[in-house]
């Protein structure tokens, strides 16, 4: 029987590992995008729903911003644009003549929506994490 050579395909093993790792690290942050925008999403409806309305003008003028990356960490900004939303949100002192008169409690609509979503996140995440980790292994979890 004739032997034509042996070959060695370790390295083709190894950086097939290195693209296996480098496609999870992708899902990965994939997945934290993902997440991370369902509950920009949530909490963008939260605050909505919990802002008072007299004109609507206040509540049609919340929105939420893009999806930073800054090195491990992701973040997603939510805002108003409206000028007395601050006003609206942390409560403000009534001044007449220079005198303060009065003092209007704040609405709180987007710090009691972040509180309440702090308490779901983690199982919205932990639910996405064993999804992915499903997907990731073949469905064997």
């Amino acid at each position: 029987m004739a032997r034509w050579g042996n070959c060695d395909f370790h390295e083709l093993r190894e950086m097939a590992e290195r693209f296996h790792a480098a496609e999870a690290a992708h899902k990965s942050e994939q997945m934290s995008r993902e997440v991370l925008q369902e509950l920009g999403n949530m909490l963008l409806r939260a605050t909505k729903d919990a802002t008072p309305v007299d004109t609507g003008h206040l509540k049609r003028n919340w929105f939420l911003g893009d999806i930073r990356r800054y090195g491990d960490i992701f973040t997603i900004e939510i805002y108003n644009n409206v000028e007395y939303a601050p006003w609206v949100e942390n409560g403000h002192r009534i001044v007449r003549n220079g005198q303060t008169i009065g003092y209007v409690n704040g609405k709180y609509m987007l710090r009691i929506s972040l509180a309440e979503l702090e308490h779901k996140a983690p199982s919205i995440y932990s639910r996405r994490a064993l999804d992915f980790l499903r997907q990731l292994i073949g469905g064997v979890l």
